[in-house]
């Protein structure tokens, strides 16, 4: 009975999006009829639309009341959540007569992961996606709210129109490609079982934070869209546009960096990035967003970088969907285990191109009504961060080709090709290292103009300290490739330059006043939130770099009481345990990690074999040291009756998650204090 509420609510989410989007529409039709038309004149300095004095649906004459820009979202959202426990409530008792409960879990299944299943199939992603997407439009419609209450509602009109639009359009793809309340006549005895490589926490935590982000890029999309209706790409939208984009950037890298530590933790070779088409699917959004987030900064501070700015709010989540695409049409790789039959994701790209046809034409037509008399010397910080965008988004779109490159060819010429790590490697590295260069100079420049001489002297100390850094290591280790030396070089570079960059602005600026303090709330969350952001990935590149540089692996054949030498550890090989787990059987190793011959701790590598699947996994046990990390796994019986032992030691990595940590933290501290001093309200900038 559930189901088929979760049912009713779906579709009744899909009539309340198709009737938020026409509600809302008369403003919206009206604004794109006006774009449709020749235009003669430029947008006012203020961005604001002139509507004639007989506007049939006028700002002030029709517009609706403030709490009705609340009410359909809240139906939405409510709706959603109602849809989402309905299917949540399938998998917990296991109702097998959803194909979509059978195909992905088992009633010997632990509860954590039936819940976790839920978000693995399509429909039930598609319905995340969709609940994710109704939260953006409740918020948003709060965000807008505020506007309208002083009669000017006409922006947040187009802006919500456009996301009900999209939740009309998503719940009907959802409904066609991959319903997830559909029952079959008759119900199996048991499910399918869930993919062992899926019963991970990290696996339940990614989704959640994808979708969310993805739901972010579509407040922006709407918002954008809204702007170019409405002629308004100018500061008031930049600002309107700050949180939601700093949120997506977040979630999305909150969900890039679980995916990188769960590949590292799960496999049993070591590894954190892989280039399929997965991980490339979260990064192709994430490096958008970033871009973004430079463009809007100068959007709001300058008002140039129009068309830029806009360009990326409507490309970043059109790279989002068509990720979402490819990860769920199963065109790149084997059909997933996670599924019984291949998905039919023929709504979702028939979608995808309908709506970002629509929003590039009306770019297009907008194009030139975003020029503007506003200009900045190439010297200056709107340069620096122009260029950044703009190395972001050439990474990007290499990720984008090495992605779909071998579809492509295999649509040609027949024959399945893979593209690796040695392909972006070689492609990024010319992009990646200028890139890194130019990140370290954008916060000491100056807005508008700057000099050499002056940026030099601002420089020097970064300069002095990051050479010193690429002297030594190139002086200790000599016979080091040189690609891994320069990526410590420039992450040396980057760190050096933002903490040069702070300290003048805290100890050297006498107008700041006394209390270092209060120089630091004076800097803004804008201000320390990149500072943090840049330090994190200077700390990601060197542990990144030096981790690849030093890395020793161990393969050995090991019995009983042997001890293997793995850097600075030895490990003592106690032998395999048989044991029982909840819907599985292990043989799990027992390992004594010691020290400068003092015990540490105890590592339990595992070779799981799940029954209900029929399938075996190899669980690596990782040992996070101070100075890097251990990955220890086991493999069968070698021919000498010894059992074959991998171990990787892994210098620095520890700053790979510890850099992603602290990128992460820049974000959401950016955020929160926001909030916190919007609250306060206590006079200092929250910017």
């Amino acid at each position: 009975m559930l189901a088929e509420l979760g049912h009713f609510a779906l579709l009744l989410m899909v009539v309340t999006g198709i009737g938020q989007a026409v509600l809302f529409s008369p403003l919206w039709l009206h604004s794109s009829l006006r774009m449709l038309r020749p235009q003669t004149s430029t947008a006012t300095p203020q961005g604001s639309p002139e509507l004639p004095d007989d506007d049939p649906v006028g700002v002030t004459g029709t517009a609706a009341k403030p709490a009705n820009l609340f009410l359909l979202p809240a139906v939405i959202l409510l709706l959603g959540l109602l849809a989402e426990g309905a299917l949540l409530n399938a998998f917990i008792v296991s109702d097998f007569t959803l194909p979509v409960v059978t195909d992905v879990s088992h009633s010997s299944t632990p509860m954590l992961y039936r819940i976790g299943a839920a978000f693995t199939p399509d429909g039930g992603a598609m319905l995340v996606w969709l609940v994710a997407l109704s939260l953006v439009n409740l918020l948003l419609a709060l965000q807008m709210g505020k506007s309208a209450k002083t009669g000017d509602d006409h922006f947040g009109r187009n802006a919500l129109s456009i996301l009900g639009l999209l939740i009309a359009v998503l719940g009907v793809v959802t409904l066609i490609d991959a319903d997830p309340f559909l029952r079959s006549s008759v119900a199996p005895l048991d499910g399918r079982g869930m993919n062992p490589q899926s019963q991970d926490l990290l696996k339940v935590l990614r989704e959640p934070f994808l979708y969310l982000g993805l739901a972010g890029l579509a407040g922006i999309f709407a918002l954008t869209l809204a702007g170019l209706l409405d002629r308004r790409i100018d500061r008031q939208l930049a600002e309107t546009m700050r949180s939601w984009t700093i949120g997506s950037w977040v979630c999305l890298g909150t969900a890039i960096a679980i995916n990188a530590y769960r590949s590292y933790s799960e496999q049993a070779w070591g590894g954190w990035w892989y280039w399929d088409t997965a991980e490339n699917s979260l990064l192709l959004p994430w490096l958008l967003a970033t871009a973004l987030l430079h463009c809007r900064a100068v959007l709001e501070k300058t008002e140039t970088l129009r068309g830029w700015t806009a360009f990326l709010g409507i490309t970043a989540l059109a790279v989002g969907w068509f990720g979402v695409y490819l990860t769920r049409s199963g065109l790149f790789v084997p059909l997933p285990e996670t599924q019984l039959l291949p998905s039919d994701s023929t709504g979702l790209l028939v979608s995808f191109c309908a709506v970002f046809a629509g929003a590039y034409y009306l770019f297009w037509r907008s194009v030139e009504q975003m020029a503007t008399s506003r200009y900045f010397e190439v010297i200056s910080r709107e340069s620096a961060m122009f260029l950044n965008s703009v190395m972001l988004a050439l990474v990007a779109a290499v990720v984008l080709i090495g992605t779909i490159y071998p579809l492509v060819l295999k649509w040609i010429t027949g024959d399945p090709i893979t593209v690796g790590s040695p392909f972006y490697v070689k492609v990024l590295v010319p992009i990646v290292l200028p890139l890194l260069f130019l990140m370290a100079f954008a916060p000491a420049l100056r807005w508008r103009q700057d000099e050499i001489w002056m940026i030099g002297r601002r420089m020097k100390l970064a300069a002095i300290l990051s050479l010193i850094t690429v002297l030594f290591v190139s002086i200790r280790f000599i016979e080091m490739f040189p690609a891994p030396l320069i990526g410590i070089g420039l992450a040396g570079w980057v760190l050096t330059a933002s903490l040069s960059d702070l300290w003048a602005r805290l100890w050297r600026h006498p107008e700041h006043g006394e209390s270092k303090y209060r120089n630091l709330q004076l800097l803004g969350p804008r201000y320390v939130s990149m500072t943090l952001a840049h330090i994190g990935l200077a700390i990601l590149i060197a542990g990144g770099s030096a981790s690849s540089i030093w890395e020793e692996q161990v393969v050995v054949s090991a019995r009983a009481g042997q001890s293997i030498q793995a850097g600075p550890y030895n490990l003592q090989y106690e032998g395999v345990s048989l044991l029982a787990g909840e819907n599985y059987a292990t043989r799990q190793a027992t390992f004594i990690l010691y020290r400068h011959s003092l015990p540490v701790t105890e590592l339990f590598p595992e070779i799981r074999y799940y029954p209900t699947r029929g399938v075996e996994t190899r669980e690596a046990d990782i040992w996070h040291g101070r100075d890097g990390d251990l990955h220890v796994s086991i493999g069968d019986r070698a021919d000498d009756g010894g059992r074959v032992v991998t171990v990787h030691y892994l210098p620095m990595m520890p700053w790979v998650w510890g850099g992603m940590l602290l990128m992460l933290i820049g974000g959401c501290f950016s955020i929160l204090t926001r909030v916190v001093l919007r609250l306060k309200n206590t006079g200092v900038p929250a910017s």
